[in-house]
């Protein structure tokens, strides 16, 4: 495992997802969003090595060796190209491929992010070879959305309970 990996528990996505399974509504598909909100992935890429060269601030020259991740993609032959991201090692161990990749640990908002922001990418899609649980762009500005509505609202509430509250102040006589 490389350094870039910590150790997670993703026990209750797949609970919830073979909930949602057997039981598909509102209610158990909110329960997989909801916990995917908080849940960090491994997400395969390749390393490379690329030298730039780089100027310092009294402009000598140099040599410097930078990385860059190149997140690997699959594609589905009417979907278009996905991010694999998985919940476990043993997941992502089921990944066959010919470059040689090493396993990043992401928060499902970095994923969403990166996906929105990377043209010719139709989403990201949770252990594609057992659970395959796809999140389109589409899914995610949804959910972006709401979350962006839902926070609006709590402030709002939260704005009206503070103008309700009364104005209180104390003072003390000290000449009495």
């Amino acid at each position: 495992m490389a350094e870039n990996t910590q150790k997670i528990d993703n026990s209750a996505i797949i609970e919830a997802i073979a909930e949602m399974r057997k039981a598909f509504n509102a209610e158990t598909q909110n329960k997989v969003i909801n916990i995917a909100l908080k849940s960090s992935f491994y997400v395969p890429a390749v390393l490379e090595k690329n030298t730039e060269l780089v100027a310092d601030a009294d402009n000598h020259v140099k040599f410097e060796n930078k990385q860059k991740a190149k997140f690997l993609l699959i594609k589905h032959k009417d979907k278009g190209s996905f991010y694999p991201v998985f919940t476990d090692l043993e997941s992502l161990n089921q990944l066959k491929s010919d470059q040689k990749y090493v396993p990043f640990t992401m928060k499902f908002s970095d994923i969403a992010g990166l996906t929105e922001n990377t043209p010719n990418v139709a989403g990201f899609v949770i252990n594609p070879f057992t659970h395959n649980l796809p999140f389109t762009k589409e899914m995610l500005e949804s959910i972006k959305q709401t979350l962006i509505r839902v926070k609006q609202e709590r402030d709002a509430a939260k704005a009206a309970d503070e103008a309700k509250a009364p104005n209180i102040t104390t003072t003390t006589n000290e000449n009495a």
